[in-house]
C-alpha cells in the first residue's frame, strides 16, 4: 500500500487537497481540519511522478517488499507524533481497556 503526498500532477503544482473536483459539498465541521490540512500540504514541495515511478519499481523488483510505504515529504515525521499520541492514549487507558474484556483478574492485566 503506497501512501502517497502531493505530487506535481496538475500542471506541475502541487495539488490543492480542498479543490480536487471529486469532493460533494463540504460539511461546514470539518472546515477547520480541511484547513489544516491544506496548510500542511502548501509547506512541502510538489513531488515529482517520475521519481515515484522509479521508486514503485524499485518495490517491485524488492525481495522483501514492504506492505505499507510513504511517498513524498513531511509524513514520517508527522506521523511519528500522531502514532506517539495513540500509543500514549493506549497506555493510559490500558485499565480500562482490560477491564472492557470482563471477568479477569489482576495477573492477566
Amino acid at each position: 500500500m503506497i501512501e502517497p503526498g502531493g505530487f506535481a500532477t496538475r500542471s506541475g503544482n502541487n495539488p490543492d487537497p480542498l479543490n480536487n473536483g471529486h469532493l460533494p459539498e463540504p460539511d461546514p465541521i470539518y472546515d477547520g481540519l480541511r484547513q489544516r490540512i491544506a496548510a500542511f500540504a502548501g509547506k512541502q514541495p510538489a513531488g515529482d511522478p517520475a521519481a515515484a515511478a522509479q521508486a514503485l519499481l524499485k518495490i517491485v523488483d524488492s525481495d522483501n517488499p514492504p506492505l505499507r510505504v510513504l511517498f513524498g515529504l513531511g509524513f514520517y515525521p508527522m506521523l511519528q507524533q500522531v502514532y506517539a499520541d495513540r500509543l500514549k492514549t493506549w497506555a493510559d487507558w490500558q485499565d480500562l481497556s482490560a477491564e472492557a474484556h470482563g471477568n479477569l483478574d489482576q495477573e492477566n492485566r
